[in-house]
């Protein structure tokens, strides 16, 4: 069980990032449809489950798929991009409560940090992973209950249907920048073992996500600021700093993570190591500077339509793969029942 929650953090620490964690992503995805946003979550949670299962179990079939495709990869590059950015911006928006001369110096701290973690490679990631996020899930449930008993103002009347089209949009933007890494930790696992990864990482998802969702209803007058749960704890300094680390850390891995598939994409295009990493770290970083709240509201949502074009090129990959192998194995049933 040691290795299946190991695994089971390693994806958690993956998608909970700055949006996640902060709150923006759940309210542009989920929460301003209302009532019914309950329901899109959990089919979101249902799409989850599902691509856990097939991408974990198909992980050295995936990895092959990136490595023979510059077109896949240039898409992976592209959201990854757009989400690593993200990251980093999410990060300095909580380094510029610091004053100037320390923000330079924790941005200088974290991109020497990702730099030594994205050349390590995913056996320190999920160290870190294992390490951090259990803590970090704990904390993040005690910030949630907080919020939930704070005055509350169920007053949000924006059930719509609409919303049924964010479920698979919010899933495969996640899952997108997710491929290499699920694929990757899946390789060593069993059936057995691959059903409660994908169980436990879906419902570990669905229970933050209806929390924090609950959250929100409670409060519209978060929806529009840039980091929702961040708001909600400004007037208590205990849960405010604790709030602050949880955004830190999840900011953090899903960072690594996403450079670490940046890494594996861009050594399709440039051989040397070094200099892959250095466009896995640097180029993000500066485009962050176009701001958290921007690249979350108008960026995702376009990243989101590329992760599903991305997601059906596997899904009908693995369909022609089996019926080769299908085919192969009939035309040799025939050919020994000829033969004999």
């Amino acid at each position: 069980m040691k290795k299946v929650w190991t695994i089971v953090f390693l994806i958690f620490g993956t998608i909970v990032g700055s949006g996640f964690s902060s709150g923006k992503e759940i309210f542009v995805f989920f929460s301003r449809f209302g009532n019914m946003s309950y329901f899109y979550i959990f089919l979101a949670c249902v799409l989850f489950f599902l691509l856990f299962y097939i991408f974990l179990l198909k992980g050295k079939n995936i990895i092959e798929k990136l490595e023979n495709s510059k077109v896949i990869n240039l898409i992976i590059i592209f959201i990854s991009i757009v989400f690593t950015a993200s990251m980093f911006a999410g990060l300095k928006s909580l380094f510029a409560f610091s004053g100037s001369f320390f923000y330079i110096f924790l941005c200088a701290i974290l991109l020497s940090f990702t730099l030594f973690i994205t050349f390590k490679g995913m056996k320190t990631l999920e160290k870190v992973t294992a390490f951090l996020m259990p803590t970090c899930a704990f904390v993040f449930l005690s910030i949630l209950i907080f919020i939930c008993f704070q005055n509350q103002e169920f007053s949000v009347e924006m059930s719509s249907p609409f919303g049924f089209w964010y479920s698979p949009l919010y899933v495969a933007l996640n899952f997108s920048t997710s491929t290499f890494i699920v694929s990757k930790a899946g390789k060593d696992l069993n059936k057995k073992q691959t059903f409660l990864v994908s169980l436990f990482s879906s419902l570990l998802l669905f229970a933050f996500l209806t929390f924090g969702n609950f959250a929100l209803l409670g409060h519209p007058d978060s929806f529009y600021a840039d980091m929702p749960f961040l708001y909600l704890c400004k007037d208590n300094t205990f849960f405010f700093i604790m709030c602050y680390v949880v955004i830190f850390i999840s900011c953090f891995t899903t960072l690594l993570s996403l450079c670490l598939t940046l890494k594996h994409s861009f050594l399709n295009f440039f051989k040397n190591e070094t200099v892959a990493i250095c466009f896995s770290v640097f180029l993000p970083f500066l485009i962050s500077e176009f701001g958290f709240s921007q690249i979350v509201s108008y960026l995702y949502p376009l990243s989101s339509v590329l992760g599903i074009f991305l997601l059906l090129f596997f899904i009908l990959s693995f369909n022609k793969a089996d019926k080769i192998i299908h085919d192969k194995s009939e035309y040799a049933k025939h050919k020994g029942g000829r033969h004999h």
